[in-house]
């Protein structure tokens, strides 16, 4: 059986006028992990990576790490959905990145709050009855990500995948045939740089592990470990 190796970028850009770029801790988590492979003498047969500013940013950050040059595929199916457009269609203020600021000054806990804000708003995404609202409704998303999780086990050998959280957490949720609630919960859960690896072979797919940050916790130091 083959491997894919699905990485979430790094560390974006939380709270920044722009989130697609990683922070400095981002790109330090996936150099981490391309040291990580290297180490231990793994080598993927090929790479694909999302067609975000992150997704890629993280796919350099590993290749320094793993101190050789990578070549890859870039895949349109392996990006996020709009997050922002996800947000701003529960809370249509949100489309001025000031009220988003304000918002998060104004609170004690400001990622806590966002994320019981954002949490909301993906449970309206997904509710169904609002899906003409979106730029990408949650059917829409789910099926483009399964049709890419179809082409990445079309062909042979191990593969590196740098996607996202939410592209995650839909393959890991049809190789367990699990409800969109529980999609939903894991994708919360997926550390930054994380590795979750799934078997494969012909139509068959299966998980071996979920949201694996052992290039992390190697250092023991709980900063190295983000969500956002």
């Amino acid at each position: 059986m083959a491997s894919l190796y699905l990485i979430r970028h790094g560390q974006a850009s939380f709270g920044a006028e722009n989130y697609d770029s990683l922070s400095d801790l981002g790109v330090d988590q996936c150099r981490r992990l391309g040291v990580w492979w290297r180490e231990r003498g793994l080598a993927p047969a090929r790479v694909l990576v999302g067609p975000m500013v992150r997704h890629r940013q993280s796919a350099e950050a590993f290749a320094e790490g793993f101190a050789q040059s990578l070549e890859w595929l870039t895949l349109n199916g392996l990006a996020e959905f709009d997050h922002e457009n996800v947000l701003e269609v529960y809370r249509p203020d949100f489309v001025d990145k000031t009220v988003i600021a304000n918002f998060l000054a104004s609170s004690p806990s400001p990622r806590q709050a966002f994320h019981q804000i954002f949490k909301e708003a993906i449970n309206r995404w997904h509710d169904g009855r609002f899906d003409g609202e979106y730029n990408e409704s949650w059917p829409h998303f789910r099926e483009r990500v399964l049709v890419t999780f179809d082409q990445l086990r079309s062909e042979s050998g191990d593969a590196l995948v740098f996607t996202s959280g939410g592209v995650v957490s839909v393959m890991v949720q049809k190789a367990l045939a699990l409800s969109d609630a529980h999609c939903f919960a894991i994708n919360g859960l997926i550390h930054n740089s994380s590795v979750t690896r799934m078997l494969y072979s012909g139509d068959a797919a299966s998980l071996h592990s979920l949201n694996s940050t052992a290039h992390l916790d190697i250092h023991n130091d709980a900063k190295l470990l983000t969500y956002r």
